[in-house]
C-alpha cells in the first residue's frame, strides 16, 4: 500500500547547489521520501553520497538516458512509494521550506493537485527571479491553459507542485519534456480532480543556466496544450 509523501527532485548538472537543495528539502519535510532523479553528467552523485548516509529516506536515481524534465519526474513517480507526490526544481529558485504549504491542501482534503504560483496574490518574486520575457510568456501560457480548461490557472509552468497519486494514475503521461508542467493540470481537470494554486516565493537561480530553448519550447508547448485538452486521455499506466 502506498503511504506518506514522496518528493521528486529532477536535476541535470546542478552539482553546485544540489546539496543545499536536498538538505533544505529534507529539513522541510523530514518524514518524506526524497528522490533525486539525475540526468546530468556532473558530480551530483558524489556530492550527494554523504547525505545518503544521513537521510535514510533519500534516494538517488541515475536517469540514463535523460529524455527531459517530464521523463525525469515520471521516473520518480514510478520509483516512489508515497500516496502524495511533489515535484521540486533543484535550482533553488523556489523555497523548499514552502513545500508543506503545497502539501497542506492535500492533507486537508481541499485539493487533488496543488500548483505553486508566482503570479497570484500573496506570491513574492525577488528581483531577477522572473525575467521580463519569460514572465510574460508564463502569464500568456497560463491564460491559454485557463481558456482551454475553463478554470483560472495563474502559473501553469511553475516548477513546484504536489498531487495525489490517483491524479497521475488516471491518465497516460505523454510529455517527456517541459510540457509536462501543463499536462498535469489540464488532464487532471479533465478527469474531474480539484486543482488549486497557492502563492510561492521565487528567488534568482542559484547556479547554472536554464536549458529551456524559449522559442522552440513555446511552440511545442502551445501545440501540446491543445493536445492535452482535446485529444483522448489514453489509458492509465499499467
Amino acid at each position: 500500500m502506498r503511504d506518506g509523501v514522496s518528493i521528486i527532485v529532477p536535476t541535470r548538472n546542478e552539482g553546485a547547489v544540489i546539496v543545499r537543495c536536498i538538505e533544505r528539502v529534507c529539513a522541510a519535510c523530514p518524514s518524506a521520501e526524497v528522490l533525486v532523479i539525475d540526468g546530468g553528467t556532473d558530480d551530483t552523485a558524489a556530492a550527494l553520497a554523504p547525505l545518503l548516509a544521513r537521510w535514510p529516506r533519500l534516494r538517488y536515481i541515475a536517469n540514463r538516458p535523460d529524455l527531459g524534465k517530464g521523463h525525469a519526474v515520471s521516473v520518480g513517480v514510478r520509483a516512489s512509494q508515497g500516496a502524495l507526490l511533489a515535484a521540486f526544481d533543484a535550482d533553488l529558485q523556489f523555497l523548499p521550506e514552502e513545500l508543506p504549504r503545497l502539501l497542506a491542501p492535500l492533507l486537508e482534503d481541499r485539493a487533488d493537485l496543488v500548483l505553486g504560483s508566482r503570479f497570484m496574490a500573496g506570491a513574492h518574486r525577488a528581483d531577477g527571479s522572473v525575467t521580463g520575457l519569460r514572465g510574460l510568456g508564463n502569464v500568456g501560457f497560463s491564460r491559454f491553459a485557463s481558456w482551454l480548461s475553463g478554470q483560472r490557472l495563474s502559473d501553469v509552468l511553475a516548477g513546484v507542485k504536489a498531487w495525489r497519486r490517483q491524479v497521475t494514475d488516471s491518465f497516460a503521461w505523454t510529455s517527456m519534456g517541459f510540457s509536462y508542467e501543463a499536462e498535469l493540470p489540464l488532464k487532471a481537470l479533465r478527469r474531474g480532480f480539484r486543482v488549486i494554486d497557492v502563492p510561492v516565493t521565487t528567488e534568482p537561480r542559484q547556479s547554472g543556466a536554464s536549458s529551456v530553448r524559449v522559442v522552440r519550447t513555446a511552440a511545442r508547448l502551445c501545440a501540446d496544450m491543445v493536445r492535452f485538452q482535446w485529444f483522448p486521455l489514453g489509458p492509465p499506466p499499467a
